[in-house]
C-alpha cells in the first residue's frame, strides 16, 4: 500500500525527470560548475552508484529493502522497477532525489505470490564532483535483480493451465511461432487425473484451438489461434488419463501446430500426484496430496522458466514409458 501510494505521489515527476535525464553531458558539465564550490566534493576517481536489495531473493511474502547510494554531489536521482511477473510487466518509479549527498534506504513491498517473478531496480544519478580541482559532471546507473518466488495454492487449477497455455503458446506469426519461445509442456506422475483438469487439456490444450479470450474457449468470427500443448502423463489409473493421445497436425484456422501428448499407464500404488509445467515465462511444480489433483487446494510452486529441471530428472519420467502401457484411444 505504501509502495503504491508513493507512485502516484511520484507520478508528475517522472515527465522532468525523463527531460533531465535527456540533457546533453556539456549541459551537465555547466551545471556542476554553476554549483557553489563548497557543495562539489572531490573524489579520487569517477564516481559510482551501489544499489543493494535485502533479501537477495524471497520465497516467502515479505517486503525487500532497498539501499540506494551515490558518490559525489546529486543533482537528480531516481529509482525505478521493473517486475516481469507472471503474465504481466509492471513498474514504475519508486522514488526520486535532488540536490545533496545521496545514501537512503527505502522499503519495497509487501509482495506476495501475485508478484513471483523477476525484479529489476535501476538507480539513476547525475552527479557533480571534482578531480584535480576541474569540476565535471557525468551520468552514472546502478541495478539490482531481485527473483521473487513465493509458494501459493489454487482451487482452480483447469483456470490456471488453460491461462498459462494462452500467454505461452498464442501464435504471433504466420511461422506458427508461440509467444514463450517454445511450446508449453506439461508432464507428470500421478494415480489418475480429476476430470475437470482432464477436460481442460482433452478438449483444447492437446488439440489446439481457436479463442476470443474466453474460458472455456469459444470462437465466432474473427479468433486468434493457440497452439496444442505437449503432455506426458503416467498415471496409474490408465482410464483416467483417457482421450490426451494426440499426434500429428493441428490446423487452426489461418495457423497450426504439432500435437505431441501421450498418457502412459504405470500401475502400482501410492504414487504422488506431482506435475510439472513449462510454461510462458515460469516454471511450476503442482503438487496433489490426493494424487489426481481433485484436492479443493492445489500447491503450486513456482520458479524460473527451466527451474522444474532438476525434479524432472529426480523423478526419472521419461524412464517410465519403456516399462508403461500407452493409453490410446
Amino acid at each position: 500500500m505504501l509502495m503504491r501510494r508513493a507512485l502516484r505521489l511520484l507520478a508528475p515527476l517522472v515527465l522532468a525527470a525523463a527531460a533531465s535525464a535527456a540533457q546533453a553531458p556539456a549541459d551537465l558539465a555547466a551545471r556542476c560548475a554553476a554549483l557553489p564550490a563548497a557543495l562539489v566534493p572531490s573524489l579520487p576517481k569517477r564516481p559510482v552508484a551501489r544499489l543493494s536489495a535485502s533479501p537477495e531473493g524471497l520465497g516467502a511474502p515479505g517486503t525487500l529493502t532497498l539501499r540506494a547510494r551515490v558518490e559525489g554531489w546529486a543533482l537528480q536521482a531516481s529509482l525505478s522497477v521493473r517486475a516481469e511477473r507472471r503474465w504481466d510487466e509492471r513498474g514504475g518509479l519508486l522514488d526520486l532525489w535532488a540536490g545533496g549527498a545521496l545514501e537512503r534506504t527505502l522499503a519495497y513491498g509487501p509482495l506476495q505470490a501475485a508478484d513471483n517473478g523477476m525484479h529489476t531496480f535501476t538507480l539513476r544519478a547525475q552527479v557533480c564532483y571534482r578531480s584535480g580541482g576541474a569540476v565535471a559532471g557525468e551520468e552514472i546507473t546502478a541495478q539490482a535483480r531481485v527473483p521473487v518466488f513465493i509458494p501459493w495454492s489454487t482451487g482452480d487449477l483447469p483456470w490456471l493451465v488453460w491461462r498459462e497455455a494462452e500467454a505461452a503458446n498464442y501464435i504471433k506469426g504466420v511461422l506458427n511461432d508461440v509467444t514463450g519461445g517454445q511450446p508449453m509442456f506439461i508432464e507428470g506422475l500421478v494415480t489418475g487425473l480429476a476430470d475437470p483438469v482432464r477436460a481442460v487439456l482433452r478438449d483444447y490444450l492437446v488439440k489446439g484451438y481457436l479463442n476470443q479470450g474466453n474460458y472455456p474457449p469459444s470462437c465466432s468470427g474473427l479468433c486468434y489461434a493457440v497452439a496444442p500443448v505437449q503432455v506426458r502423463l503416467y498415471a496409474v489409473d490408465g482410464a483416467r488419463a483417457g482421450g490426451l493421445f494426440q499426434l500429428g497436425w493441428a490446423q487452426l484456422g489461418l495457423y497450426g501446430g504439432h500435437k505431441d501428448s501421450r498418457a502412459f499407464e504405470v500401475g502400482g500404488k501410492g504414487v504422488a500426484g506431482v506435475l510439472l509445467v513449462r510454461g510462458y515465462r515460469h516454471d511450476y511444480i503442482l503438487l496433489s496430496g490426493k494424487g489426481d489433483f481433485s484436492d479443493p487446494q492445489v500447491q503450486v510452486v513456482e520458479m524460473p522458466k527451466g527451474g522444474a529441471e532438476g525434479l524432472r530428472q529426480a523423478l526419472a519420467l521419461a524412464a517410465l514409458q519403456s516399462q508403461a502401457k500407452e493409453v490410446r484411444p
